[in-house]
């Protein structure tokens, strides 16, 4: 029983440490563009050892976004020791910084992704975390300016402020032409005015 369990120890810790590899890669390169021996060498195993874990690099690609997703869901937990807005705004910003530093890997997913469906479907579910995250998050403040119910009114806005973040990061990474301090002002002040309305008949 023992030497079961220090083999699936063992089995565990070498996916984790294949994901983490590949997660670093596509925080850096486009999914298209990495190669099954490129993981491999990032890992540091041979390319045979890869496809014991994963099958085809397609399952892996998956896999490591999936983990990436985990990754920036957890950076952008609001921190409950700040206001309301200021807490928006931390979250915000830690999202920005993310994306800038990954921008490659960002412009890749949420541009092209969408034309693979397994692709598309990790990026699907990495959206309905990220709503379930915000509903979250707005439902802990404690703020009479911004009123919340979480209402299928709310939730139809989350969802495509969550949109409407995607494009105009896009816009900002490929295009440039507006700070980083502007860019969360103007998702915060969406955010707002989206859960504004949403309470509103």
């Amino acid at each position: 029983m023992e030497a079961a369990s220090r083999r699936r120890m063992a089995t565990d810790a070498r996916r984790e440490q294949l994901l983490n590899a590949g997660v670093e890669l596509l925080r850096h390169r486009r999914h298209e563009e990495v190669s099954i021996e490129e993981i491999a060498q990032a890992a540091g195993v041979s390319r045979g050892l890869l496809y014991h874990y994963f099958p085809t690099k397609k399952a892996f690609i998956v896999a490591a976004l999936e983990r990436g997703q985990e990754q920036l869901a957890q950076q952008l937990r609001p921190d409950p020791g700040l206001a309301p807005v200021p807490r928006l705004d931390a979250g915000l910003d830690a999202f920005l910084g993310s994306v800038e530093e990954h921008a490659a890997a960002y412009t890749a997913i949420f541009k092209r992704g969408g034309s693979d469906s397994e692709v598309a479907s990790t990026i699907s579910r990495g959206r309905e975390q990220q709503l379930q995250m915000l509903i979250e998050a707005l439902g802990s403040l404690d703020d009479p300016k911004i009123e919340i119910q979480i209402t299928p009114a709310l939730e139809a806005g989350l969802q495509g402020w969550l949109f409407y973040c995607e494009g105009a990061v896009l816009r900002w990474l490929e295009h440039g032409g507006l700070d980083r301090d502007r860019l969360r002002l103007l998702l915060r002040t969406m955010l707002i005015a989206t859960v504004s309305a949403a309470g509103n008949p």
